[in-house]
């Protein structure tokens, strides 16, 4: 050990004098404290790219990425000198943490930041003055600073609590729950509280509304937006996130301010079509109606196998198993009414030794349409459950079965079973996914309908057309705690990585095949504000959890990355305030931008149209000749983004046209030419732009309508 500290001392010393040229002051004052040796930093470093890429896991450091001769780097400090010594790199700088770790990061990432300073060609900075944000959630600790202005008094203009019976006002026409004033919450009389629910309204406020007050740091997306707060009461049947859209908009017109909504609620179950009346009340009072637009989470399924979509072979049967661990269990299926006006189903159970127990027989999809209707599953003359039946229709031509299972023991496989002609969906987290029998064990599992982790989406209102559904992405992965101690999120989520969509994210399509979710922005690992009262609690128990200066928790999920969209769709309202939901949604997604982790091919089901670009969006104006993102011809193109040059390669060598245009719609570049490949040149364009661009290259085999990014 003795030798080992020799060495290390000598190695110190050569860095920090023959080698002084090596590395930056900070790398130097962080290698003189021995207890930084084995931490791991990212780093920038210049050296030879080829072998940086050759000697990773000789030298124990990854790779980032590199341009040219420069490139970030992860590593335990002491791999520094290895580098040095065998010429792979000539020199390495560590930056300060003087960028501190607060939303910042996250207005960076969602490209956010330069709309709240004003970055041209926007003609000015936009902070949400003028616009009221709702958010539905689980409350807002009202006496955190970053929902107060520099007077001290509450940006929140209302709170219901829709859970207390008693301590001010009912509000009409809602009868339930207390409305607590501006006033009051200025006169110390309002007694919600965010505590219930650790907090996680008032993490989501702070994302989209705060104002960085508590200690300077961790400034929301519109952090001089007005904020009206419901919070629902999870425990009450009705329409309760519909009662508080409606009580949000009603308060954005008693205040004539433009608004939007965000929603980082929702349900698992349900159609996923947006087709239930809960959803359709909330589309007709944010549908076409400018100045009010609507954000929503799109869930953290992602990694949930709760999914299973039913198309039985022609002549055969299809089946899927759900394991009951109490006596009462419970499925729901949903399919157009054409898709399942041929298709039969059927109930029965098998032993966990996949012993069939029998079955109620197969029904017609009409089959308790009228009424209900129960049957008894016997085995030996011994009850094995009772099996309730109801089905419906809905206005929209929606079909709904639902059964539900009284089992007279638990354990067992309850066999839902389909055959004809058709195709049908159904969510239930009781799907058997692992575990299932060999063909020998039990034939027919040849025939079993695997749970996926598809349309993982949560259902209602997140499916309509007017309200932007959001994905994460993770935000970062290093960052220091209130102790002043480097953390690592990998530690904690493994899985997570940096700029990637978040694993436990939830995918689309809607059950109609629409693309959901919409965009995504960053949501896992975002510091906002906390319950005050928890500080110290916090702190003592959970310290990697909270920022430095001691008013702001870790938090994550797609609950963190819809109000980023949401805080973004404020500064858009206060450009554009009679712009509608669908008008802002559309300047989104149609100037969002791909990375290596999106990849090219957008839009998908996992990250909607791409990642969020606030400023793009902010100017986002789709050129004359462009509808939409179109793709009737095979056309790669690399890289993505660039900085000088993009190469097009092409199946066909036909004549084809190229017209490139920016944000602002203006023509940037054209030509024509034949061939399978073609390389334009930035340098080439009419005007000096950078950012989002669009790309339209058409031939007699079709047209390709795609976006770029060209950087600085």
């Amino acid at each position: 050990m003795r030798l080992i500290y020799c060495l290390l001392f000598i190695w110190l010393v050569k860095l920090s004098t023959a080698q002084i040229s090596t590395s930056n002051n900070l790398l130097k004052v962080m290698l003189s404290n021995k207890n930084n040796q084995t931490v791991v930093h990212s780093l920038l470093v210049k050296g030879n790219a080829t072998k940086l890429i050759a000697f990773q896991k000789t030298y124990n450091y990854q790779l980032n990425y590199f341009v040219g001769n420069i490139a970030s780097i992860t590593c335990p400090l002491n791999v520094v000198a290895n580098l040095i010594q065998n010429n792979i790199i000539w020199y390495a700088e560590f930056i300060n943490n003087t960028k501190k770790l607060m939303n910042d990061t996250m207005v960076v990432k969602n490209r956010i930041k330069p709309v709240k300073i004003g970055t041209a060609p926007l003609t000015q900075a936009y902070d949400g003055t003028g616009v009221l944000i709702g958010i539905i959630d689980s409350g807002i600790d009202f006496n955190h600073p970053d929902f107060k202005d520099s007077f001290g008094n509450t940006r929140i203009k209302f709170l219901w609590d829709q859970v207390p019976i008693s301590g001010s006002s009912v509000p009409a026409p809602y009868n339930y729950g207390i409305e607590w004033t501006a006033a009051q919450i200025n006169a110390s009389v309002c007694t919600h509280n965010d505590l219930p629910y650790y907090g996680h309204g008032t993490h989501v406020s702070g994302i989209a509304a705060g104002n960085g007050l508590a200690n300077g740091t961790h400034e929301g997306c519109a952090p001089k937006a007005d904020i009206v707060v419901v919070a629902l009461d999870f425990n009450k049947f009705g329409p309760t996130i519909a009662d508080a859209v409606n009580y949000i908009y009603s308060k954005a017109t008693l205040l004539g301010k433009p608004c939007v909504i965000n929603a980082s609620v929702g349900d698992y179950y349900g159609s996923h079509d947006g087709t239930d009346l809960e959803a359709k009340l909330i589309e007709g009072m944010v549908k076409n109606i400018p100045g009010r637009v609507m954000v929503a989470a799109a869930g953290n399924a992602g990694t949930y196998k709760f999914h299973v979509k039913t198309q039985p072979p022609i002549g055969d049967t299809s089946f899927t198993w759900i394991q009951n661990t109490s006596s009462n269990l419970s499925y729901w299926c949903y399919a157009d009414t054409n898709n399942i006006k041929n298709v039969q189903l059927n109930i029965g159970a098998n032993r966990t030794n996949f012993f069939n127990l029998g079955s109620i027989g197969f029904k017609n999809y009409n089959y308790g349409l009228s009424s209900l209707k129960t049957d008894t599953l016997k085995y030996n003359n011994n009850r094995i459950g009772i099996v309730k039946t109801s089905a419906s229709i809905n206005t929209y031509g929606v079909y709904e079965l639902f059964v539900q299972i009284v089992a007279d023991t638990t354990g067992l496989l309850w066999r839902i079973e389909s055959k004809g002609v058709g195709i049908h969906d159904a969510w239930n987290f009781d799907f058997v996914s692992s575990g299932l029998p060999t063909a020998t064990q039990y034939p027919k599992i040849t025939k079993y309908a695997l749970p996926n982790t598809n349309s993982s989406i949560v259902s209602s209102f997140q499916c309509l057309d007017d309200v932007t559904t959001v994905a994460n992405y993770v935000n970062l992965n290093y960052y220091y705690d209130v102790n002043n101690t480097l953390q690592n999120s990998t530690t904690f989520y493994p899985t997570e990585i940096v700029n990637n969509l978040a694993p436990n994210s939830s995918i689309g399509p809607t059950r109609d095949n629409k693309i959901k979710p919409d965009i995504s922005a960053t949501g896992a690992e975002i510091f906002s504000a906390l319950v005050i009262s928890t500080q110290t609690a916090l702190i003592a128990s959970q310290p990697q959890t909270i920022a430095q200066g001691s008013f702001h928790v870790a938090g994550g999920g797609t609950s963190a990355a819809s109000p980023v969209v949401a805080g973004l769709a404020a500064l858009y309202l206060q450009k554009n305030p009679t712009a509608t939901s669908l008008q802002v949604k559309n300047a989104i997604i149609n100037c969002a931008y791909s990375d290596t982790y999106t990849t090219n091919s957008l839009p998908n089901f996992r990250w909607g149209y791409g990642k969020l670009d606030g400023k793009a969006a902010m100017l986002c104006s789709i050129p004359t000749g462009i509808n939409a993102i179109t793709s009737s011809q095979v056309v790669n193109y690399y890289p993505n983004p660039f900085t000088n040059k993009v190469q097009l390669n092409f199946e066909s060598d036909v004549l084809k046209t190229i017209t490139v245009y920016a944000i602002d719609g203006k023509l940037i570049y054209n030509d024509t030419f034949k061939g399978n490949n073609y390389e334009f040149n930035a340098d080439n364009f009419y005007v000096n732009t950078h950012g989002l661009l669009f790309v339209k290259i058409q031939s007699n085999t079709g047209t390709n309508v795609f976006k770029l990014i060209k950087n600085k």
